[in-house]
């Protein structure tokens, strides 16, 4: 999400971890309004949990009113818990709310919680196998109700040393103080000491992200970093298509 309002403004102003719902309405001079929604809130009590038809409903509706064409577009996903019941939700809450003809873009599953981050959930081979088909089937769904896709199992899947083994274990990103600012740290992500990326690897992805960094503008106080969310997000802008929409996120963050 931030990538997309960094890419969209020039520059990222300001950054904060979001396990809520939050709007953004100063976005691409003002036309693009941006909501975003944080699911599951795995926090609570299972009981005291929102359904996920809830908080798309909830969403939805705070994000009011929404015109029912493409202008609008609902990207769902890029995390573990979604499956092809998820889509079939999705397709009967817009029924219910009159936005069918809304652009709903899916990013597929994450593969996130594939390295050991102490005192978080660990995947072992088999289970991340097991992502893999769960993931064709979501695929699946996608096409039978006509939306987008941006596959980011298959692309991470294939990049997994460029993982940032965050706290929470599950990022391809991180958001940084720009080089301007008096505390150049990592605000987001704190690299795992127990894990070493390969020499090689590491040194091109440094590479990759000095030339991304440089393409960013000076004046900005933050900066979203990683080639691999870079590539999913810009795959995502990619199907979007249209240059003035309003859109809802309700995804990982």
């Amino acid at each position: 999400m931030y990538y997309l309002i960094e890419r969209l403004n020039e520059t990222l102003k300001e950054w904060q971890k979001v396990h809520g719902t939050k709007f953004y309405h100063n976005v691409n001079g003002g036309k693009t309004l941006i909501s975003y929604s944080y699911y599951p809130q795995f926090w609570m009590s299972p009981s005291l949990r929102p359904t996920f038809e809830k908080a798309l409903e909830h969403l939805l509706q705070r994000s009011g009113p929404l015109e029912n064409t493409s202008q609008t577009v609902l990207v769902v996903g890029g995390v573990q818990w979604l499956n092809s019941n998820h889509l079939q939700i999705i397709h009967k809450v817009l029924k219910r709310e009159n936005l069918l003809n809304i652009l709903v873009i899916i990013k597929t599953l994450g593969i996130g919680f594939h390295l050991p981050v102490d005192g978080v959930h660990f995947l072992t081979q088999s289970e991340v196998q097991n992502l893999w088909k769960k993931n064709l089937i979501i695929l699946e769904a996608a096409k039978k109700y006509g939306y987008e896709v941006v596959d980011t199992f298959s692309i991470t899947m294939g990049r997994h040393k460029e993982f940032l083994q965050g706290t929470c274990g599950c990022h391809f990103h991180e958001v940084v103080k720009s080089k301007l600012s008096k505390e150049d740290h990592f605000l987001k992500m704190k690299q795992s000491r127990n894990h070493i990326v390969g020499k090689y690897f590491s040194n091109q992805s440094k590479l990759r992200q000095r030339r991304q960094d440089s393409m960013t503008n000076v004046q900005s106080p933050f900066h979203v970093r990683g080639p691999i969310n870079q590539v999913c997000s810009e795959i995502l802008l990619s199907r979007m298509c249209a240059s003035e929409r309003t859109v809802e996120a309700l995804q990982k963050d």
